[in-house]
């Protein structure tokens, strides 16, 4: 679940709906804890002030250096679908990944060496803010805001304490955002700096190992045990941390060692059924005997007729002529209550055609597996009308290219499930490590 909110060069940028709980946390945590630390005395309406300036800012470094991967891809002739900031960051959805190394460093490194150019910006911007302002842009460290109002000299009072209630707290409120600033995109980029795949580190130790190794998915398979390795050793950390006391810090070792270790696992066991399935086409795999039903039938029709009688999932929707219109499922068709199944028709619950995965008959098998992984679907319907996949291979086409494409008839000739694509390319897979043998 995700909500667009801008696009850049064509790139939807999009926000999941996790990000309020990070959101929340930031906020709470530096307006309670890392705020009144370095900057004591201040009124409670300035540290959530600071609290969610300081949220804004950390995912607007995020957005940044996901900007800076899309943009040199884009540079590259390397499509980028979306952006999309969650709780763990941002992810640049790149259509296809380069094989050349040289391309894959460049646009791996770039991340980083944005986060570290925002890092050295937001450092300059303080300094430039202590000319101005003095010692109420200098961060004092205390323990509580208690302790600092009881050991506090009178000087510091006056510096700190007098200026601030005389409303005079711009300085150190931008002071503490910029030190914020600086320091988490510090963070990021070092932590993106990780050789643990698929973090920035990770694809740059990839891109050096394909020069090395001469193979891409040998280079991959290392990478992946790398960050796997590396993820393991993070999680035995949260632990420690835990037992030592942090619970918090502990916690969040754990899950991020966690998040690369899934990261790492998925992508390796995708990108290795998806070699296995290179030079297939989907024309040879396709069942061509495939059942539909009709557009105008109520549901409960398709209720008696198909799914009772062929216990299918989901089945393919053509009009009177035999075009593909849609697809409905058992979920959707049971979802109608007893007495409206009767006089509900199919098409107004279906799945429209333009959210189904469509793809030519020539179309890849190993591109195929990737698109049902990227919209989450689990069929391929594959058509005989180049243009409609051209139309609809983006996840932002335009209205009128959406008006178009809705127009567009389309002849169906075959349909392929995620699972008979998964169970090709294990076969072909195990043939080819017998075959090595």
């Amino acid at each position: 679940m995700s909500l667009q909110i801008a696009k850049v060069k064509g790139i939807p940028i999009k926000l999941h709906f996790t990000l309020i709980i990070v959101f929340a946390l930031v906020t709470w945590t530096l307006a309670s804890g890392f705020m009144p630390r370095f900057y004591p005395n201040l009124e409670s309406s300035s540290y959530w002030i600071m609290g969610i300036a300081g949220a804004i800012v950390l995912f607007m470094s995020v957005l940044l250096h996901e900007l800076a991967h899309s943009l040199l891809s884009l540079k590259y002739g390397i499509r980028v679908r979306q952006i999309i900031l969650f709780i763990f960051g941002g992810i640049a959805d790149i259509k296809e990944e380069t094989k050349d190394y040289k391309k894959e460093f460049k646009i791996a490194a770039i991340g980083p060496v944005t986060s570290f150019a925002l890092a050295f910006i937001f450092a300059m911007v303080w300094l430039l803010l202590i000319q101005v302002g003095g010692q109420n842009a200098i961060p004092m460290v205390t323990s509580t805001i208690q302790d600092s109002m009881e050991t506090n000299t009178e000087d510091t009072r006056t510096l700190q304490g007098e200026e601030t209630t005389n409303h005079f707290q711009a300085i150190p409120i931008i002071s503490g955002i910029m030190i914020y600033a600086s320091i988490i995109n510090a963070l990021v980029g070092l932590f993106n700096l990780i050789p643990a795949f698929p973090l920035d580190g990770g694809r740059m130790l990839r891109a050096g190992l394909i020069k090395w190794k001469k193979s891409y998915t040998e280079a991959t398979r290392i990478a992946v045990r790398v960050g796997v390795g590396i993820s393991f050793g993070l999680m035995a950390f949260g632990f420690i941390t835990i037992l030592t006391g942090s619970t918090l810090g502990g916690f969040w070792f754990i899950i991020i060692g966690w998040f690369i270790q899934s990261g790492a696992q998925t992508y390796l066991q995708q990108h290795e059924l998806s070699a296995a399935l290179v030079g297939v086409r989907l024309k040879d795999i396709m069942n061509t005997k495939f059942i539909s039903v009709g557009q105008n039938q109520t549901v409960a029709e398709a209720l008696r007729g198909y799914f009772n009688v062929y216990r299918k999932s989901e089945f393919p929707v053509l009009d009177a002529e035999g075009h593909l219109v849609g697809a409905i499922t058992s979920q959707q068709a049971m979802s109608i209550s007893e007495n409206d199944a009767e006089k509900v028709m199919v098409e107004k619950i279906m799945i429209p055609k333009k959210e189904l995965v469509i793809m030519n008959a020539n179309s890849r098998a190993d591109e195929a597996l990737k698109r049902i992984y990227q919209k989450n679907k689990n069929r391929v319907f594959v058509c005989d009308n180049d243009d409609y996949e051209l139309m609809m291979d983006q996840d932002n086409v335009s209205q009128s290219s959406e008006r178009l494409a809705a127009s567009t008839k389309i002849k169906l000739l075959g349909i392929i499930s995620k699972s008979d694509l998964l169970n090709i390319a294990s076969e072909r897979e195990e043939f080819d490590r017998l075959a090595n043998k």
